[in-house]
């Protein structure tokens, strides 16, 4: 059973909630608004499949060969105006697509509450640009991927470098037909945070 003693050492990236035979494990607000996993230890079988999953608590190899960087921006205008960092990654998922691939990124609701999602046309991808500044709502994005995956579906999931940690450690195996693009992150408001400042401006 996953024990988290500091909550700094929490991510909320979901990997334990999405790994759980039992659905034992919910993620919920705290006081602050960051959601953290909460056990139901009535359903809890003590198969530990959470605590594996952990990217917080996994041992990473580091591979220390050569990097290679690429600076790249959308010759579509209009795409690269409406993006933060010059559109790249619409044009990224733009070929995903073309090969009947999915698409998962961060959206806003209809309230105004950000949420992962994934999209298989090119017209929904405009929900995936620009910044917002706040963890995004994973739910059942990472159990989703994984059947789009085992089907032979090419997927392109973007986020946080926790949310993305997350995934790989949920899926315990390297998919040729994964593609990831994490972001240049130094953490992320709470939910909790981002509604007070949406009255206020609603006000």
């Amino acid at each position: 059973m996953i024990e988290i003693k500091n909550k700094a050492n929490c991510t909320g990236c979901t990997a334990c909630a999405s790994i759980c035979p039992k659905n034992a494990i919910k993620m919920v607000a705290n006081e602050e608004g960051f959601r953290y996993p909460v056990i139901d230890k009535e359903k809890c079988i003590n198969c530990n499949l959470c605590s594996k999953v952990c990217p917080m608590l996994k041992q990473y190899n580091i591979d220390e060969k050569e990097l290679k960087f690429y600076a790249a921006y959308n010759k579509n205008t209009k795409i690269k105006n409406e993006s933060t960092s010059g559109g790249f990654v619409t044009a990224l998922a733009e070929k995903i697509i073309d090969s009947n691939g999915v698409v998962y990124g961060a959206a806003f609701d209809k309230d105004f509450n950000v949420i992962h999602c994934g999209v298989k046309n090119k017209e929904d991808l405009s929900k995936f640009r620009s910044s917002k500044y706040v963890q995004s709502e994973i739910g059942h994005c990472f159990t989703n991927v994984k059947h789009h995956l085992d089907i032979g579906q090419k997927v392109l999931f973007t986020g946080t470098p926790c949310q993305i940690a997350g995934l790989y450690a949920y899926l315990k195996k390297d998919y040729d037909n994964l593609f990831t693009q994490d972001l240049i992150c130094h953490g992320s408001p709470s939910p909790k945070i981002w509604r007070i400042y949406i009255e206020e401006r609603e006000k």
